[in-house]
């Protein structure tokens, strides 16, 4: 019932995190700047302006592991071949491209014990137990195949779909839609574990709606808060009477 440390240091996942933060800026911003980009430089100068960004990116972070080395791989393709075509399609593929990328670094780190989830969860609560692994990688599993689906309607409006459907696509139904699988996934895992750890009033109120006691795994979660609790109480006890 112990926690389980991290699999990485604190400082690596808050570089993860800025970097997932980067990305998500990306995604979100770019559909709605496209085409004004397009107008101001023309696809061919766009393409080539977001090549070396790629490029001076990936030489600012030094070598990529081979998950994040194929995602920048393939991004930088897809803006060669718009430079080269002048074809605004391929900027259009863009979207599409990051999330592929984020598929394949969610997928690569279910290679290892741990998943990305699990390593994104233990930085953010670093008292959460270890029970929570096998969760964590069906969870990350799951992202896997929405930033897939995502990738697949998005390469297929870029390609053959109308562009004002590409654009409220990428920009707005895709970020509608993680929301909605966040907020299931949040409900659904409160229902799993019924950890009720801060007992804040959203807790409160799903402690009543389904108590921890009533099954299995909320047992088990009652007793890691109350162990976790009685260990911080001595160490917190040993340490004043220092």
């Amino acid at each position: 019932m112990a926690v389980a440390p991290s699999s990485e240091p604190r400082p690596s996942l808050l570089l993860a995190a800025l970097a997932g933060a980067s990305v998500a800026v990306l995604a979100l911003v770019y559909p709605w700047v496209l085409g004004v980009a397009q107008e101001r430089l023309g696809t061919r100068g766009l393409a080539l302006l977001l090549l070396g960004v790629v490029a001076l990116s990936l030489w600012l972070r030094g070598p990529a592991a081979g998950g994040r080395r194929l995602a920048a791989a393939g991004l930088a393709g897809l803006l060669a071949i718009g430079a080269a075509t002048g074809d605004a399609r391929f900027l259009r593929l863009v979207p599409a491209g990051v999330y592929l990328g984020l598929a394949v670094l969610f997928a690569a780190s279910l290679r290892g014990p741990g998943s990305i989830i699990e390593s994104a969860a233990r930085w953010l609560v670093p008292e959460a137990p270890g029970f929570i692994r096998d969760y964590c990688r069906g969870v990350t599993a799951l992202w896997v195949v929405f930033f897939l689906a995502s990738a697949g309607v998005i390469g297929w409006l870029a390609i053959a779909g109308s562009p004002a459907a590409w654009l409220a696509t990428s920009s707005r139904n895709v970020w509608i839609a993680m929301g909605v699988l966040s907020g299931i996934e949040f409900l659904v895992r409160k229902t799993w574990f019924r950890y009720y750890f801060h007992g804040g009033p959203f807790e409160r109120l799903w402690s009543r709606l389904f108590p921890a006691e009533r099954t299995a795994r909320g047992r088990r979660s009652l007793q890691y808060i109350e162990e976790y609790r009685a260990r911080l109480g001595r160490g917190t006890t040993a340490g004043s009477s220092d």
